[in-house]
């Protein structure tokens, strides 16, 4: 059975490479011509890997990320430590897995070699513009004028995605008035990690910065902060010329310790708006189905989005697989039940995110404060408990695929 897939960003190939696995024949179309050098990092957790373990992908995986072992989380107002979590053993003992972190284009550059390799066709430079569905086959229509025919069609092709738009109708994405500010910073004889590798986490009054060490010897780091004009989510890199005016209009460029000794010394600086855009009730129609960001996107302050969206590609191919033989009522049925099962779960993480988001806002004493107190629960926080519930997910014991 032949399945389109449209988005060659994280989800997409991963998809690619269980359905493969699983006996299907997978083809993935992407509208950029290569994979972008622009991104930040991305968090793989349980989820991730108990997936990519399926398919014998685990380990490697884990050896192209550092895997944080601490997560401190501090005041950049009161000066306290709201958060001191030992998370190797936190996570490791829960789940089994750690929490590992890892260049957004090194992820995805692993991804397309690893389908190459599994011969699985990716088509580069090809940007879908509408579909069509006649009896048992779906239609992709491309940019460049070109079209393809397959059994299934999956868009996975992100937040703004056509696929959505051509099943459901345009529904704008939502801009949520805050801008990510990222970059990478080299290690130097001052600012060098050391054990135990800690995500560093600072809350200040409408500026939040995270910042945690890389396999490639620099700092990840980034900050969010309020701005009215709505920004693009084009992930576009600065120029040389932009960096200095970038990094000297951010507050936590000034903030004592490490935190402004880092983005001073960043190397490259990306800056991007944060969107959000609803979550459909309906994931699918005929033939063509939905799969993280296309259905759910999130803001990245949970480091969750890569792994919701690997839990959507394990449901799906679990589905696929036990409704076969795929006839269009097994295929409904299939599609109505992967909704089911992930529907609840990514909303209550894209609720969650959007909380987030809003607490990176606050202004006030009064807020503040409040942000602070919540913070300072630790494992016991609203956030900490929906992620030890994530991290659970999307199975426990054996895979049923």
């Amino acid at each position: 059975m032949k399945i389109i897939i449209i988005g060659a960003g994280i989800g997409g190939p991963l998809l690619a490479l269980l359905l493969k696995h699983k006996g299907f024949e997978p083809v993935v179309y992407e509208r950029h011509n290569s994979i972008p050098s622009s991104g930040l990092a991305v968090s793989l957790s349980a989820q991730g890997f108990k997936v990519l373990n399926i398919m014998g992908l685990a380990e490697e995986a884990m050896s192209l990320g550092v895997q944080s072992e601490r997560m401190v989380h501090r005041s950049q107002i009161t000066g306290k430590v709201l958060q001191d979590v030992d998370s190797q053993s936190t996570v490791r003992k829960m789940t089994g897995w750690p929490s590992s972190i890892t260049l957004r284009s090194k992820l995805c550059q692993w991804l397309a070699d690893k389908m190459v390799a599994r011969g699985i066709p990716i088509h580069w430079g090809k940007k879908f513009v509408d579909l069509k569905q006649v009896g048992e086959k779906v239609t992709a229509n491309f940019e460049d004028g070109t079209s393809v025919e397959g059994d299934l069609l999956v868009g996975c092709d992100g937040i703004h995605s056509k696929v959505r738009d051509a099943l459901f109708g345009p529904t704008p994405a939502e801009y949520t008035g805050l801008v990510a500010i990222g970059g990478f910073t080299p290690y130097t004889e001052e600012l060098h990690p050391t054990r135990p590798l800690t995500t560093n986490q600072v809350s200040g009054n409408g500026c939040h910065f995270i910042c945690m060490p890389t396999a490639e010897d620099k700092y990840f780091w980034a900050v969010s902060v309020p701005e009215e004009a709505e920004m693009l989510e084009d992930w576009r890199t600065a120029q040389p010329t932009q960096v200095s005016e970038m990094l000297g209009s951010l507050p936590a460029s000034k903030w004592e310790g490490d935190t402004g000794k880092i983005i001073n010394a960043s190397e490259s600086v990306i800056k991007f708006g944060l969107y959000l855009r609803p979550v459909p009730q309906v994931w699918h129609k005929g033939r063509v189905v939905l799969l993280g960001d296309a259905a759910h996107p999130i803001t990245p302050f949970l480091g969750q989005g890569a792994n919701v969206s690997t839990e959507d590609v394990y449901h799906l191919v679990r589905v696929l697989v036990q409704h076969a033989p795929l006839t269009d009522d097994s295929l409904d049925k299939a599609f109505k039940e992967y909704t089911a099962i992930r529907l609840p779960k990514a909303t209550k993480v894209v609720e969650q995110s959007r909380r987030e988001t809003e607490n990176r806002k606050v202004l006030s004493d009064e807020a503040i404060k409040a942000r602070d107190e919540m913070r300072a629960k630790g494992l016991n926080s609203d956030v900490w408990k929906l992620m030890m519930e994530m991290l659970q997910g999307p199975f426990t014991g054996e895979s049923e695929i």
